[in-house]
């Protein structure tokens, strides 16, 4: 593995990318039935997407900011990594997000190469899946800030996953142009609870720690080939005490056409309203904490089948 993750590094910026799209095409706004099919179709898509999303690089710049009680920046990072969809060597359906971090705030980070051969060398004689990727994970959160979020790439559509559709009410909103693609606007909100969509927030300070956490958002999906073309999502809090609920975070996914047949990430943004207060009606507030904005390349793929370019599993005790 990290022979093929080194040879794909001097390569990044001389991919280039062509379209592809399936067809799908919806012409009228969609009564219940065609919505509930255009919902149906469009998770197929996102199926697709994770079966495709692997052994796939970019280059990524982040930034990472913190906010103080007035709003205002106190602290900002700007993080340049080569992306890498990493596929665990004891269990190929675990993937993961590497990032290899080029440079900090424009400081280029030293001996960066050395360091991540150690790092796959040190991975590959893990005896377990969670060791092995834990390792990746924490070196790609090392220079991350307070506010850190780690694989958002790798899947897509939250409600649009067969195990949760059930969850969620959809409704048409409209049609908008995204990229120069016609898009069918849905929205959508958690009715009911679901085992994938349980929050503890025990953590959080009175009275917030007995909330109710619940997703809502929109999807713009292609008219032509209901995939995933933009995402807002929200997790937000409810109490029986509050007349509107409380965002705790806000997801903004868009995603790009590409050489695969699946559309790709192209600007991810999450914000954190961490801060709380007690507003004017002497009801809770949560102001915005933190945020973390990715911007991608054009993906490419690296060659999974050439001899050595990847590592044997270790050997079970």
């Amino acid at each position: 593995m990290f022979k093929r993750i080194l040879s794909l590094l001097a390569f990044l910026s001389l991919i280039t990318t062509a379209s592809s799209f399936g067809q799908q095409p919806t012409n009228l706004d969609p009564g219940p039935a065609e919505l509930k099919d255009l919902v149906r179709r469009a998770g197929i898509r996102m199926n697709e997407y994770k079966a495709g999303f692997k052994d796939l690089t970019a280059a990524e710049e982040q930034l990472v900011e913190e906010y103080d009680h007035q709003g205002k920046v106190t602290k900002q990072r700007r993080i340049s990594s080569d992306l890498i969809i990493y596929q665990s060597q004891l269990d190929p359906s675990a993937m993961i997000e590497y990032r290899d971090v080029k440079s900090v705030n424009g400081v280029a980070i030293k001996k960066r190469e050395a360091r991540l051969v150690s790092l796959l060398n040190k991975s590959a004689k893990a005896d377990t899946v969670n060791k092995e990727l834990d390792r990746l994970i924490r070196e790609s959160r090392r220079y991350d800030l307070s506010h850190s979020f780690h694989g958002m790439t790798l899947n897509q559509g939250l409600p649009l996953d067969e195990k949760v559709r059930d969850a969620f009410e959809f409704k048409f909103a409209g049609r908008e142009r995204v990229n120069a693609h016609d898009a069918i606007v849905v929205e959508y909100q958690q009715v009911s609870r679901n085992p994938s969509l349980m929050f503890d927030f025990a953590a959080m300070p009175s009275p917030l720690n007995r909330a109710q956490g619940s997703y809502r958002g929109r999807l713009w999906l292609d008219a032509e080939t209901s995939q995933l073309r933009r995402e807002v999502r929200e997790l937000v809090l409810q109490l029986p005490s509050l007349s509107r609920p409380l965002v705790l975070y806000r997801f903004e996914f868009d995603y790009a056409d590409s050489r695969f047949g699946f559309l790709t990430p192209q600007r991810i943004v999450m914000a954190t309203n961490s801060r709380g207060r007690t507003g004017a009606d002497k009801n809770p507030e949560l102001l915005l904490g933190g945020k973390i904005t990715f911007e991608y390349g054009a993906f490419s793929r690296f060659n999974v089948e050439t001899p050595d370019a990847s590592l044997d599993p270790p050997a079970k005790p």
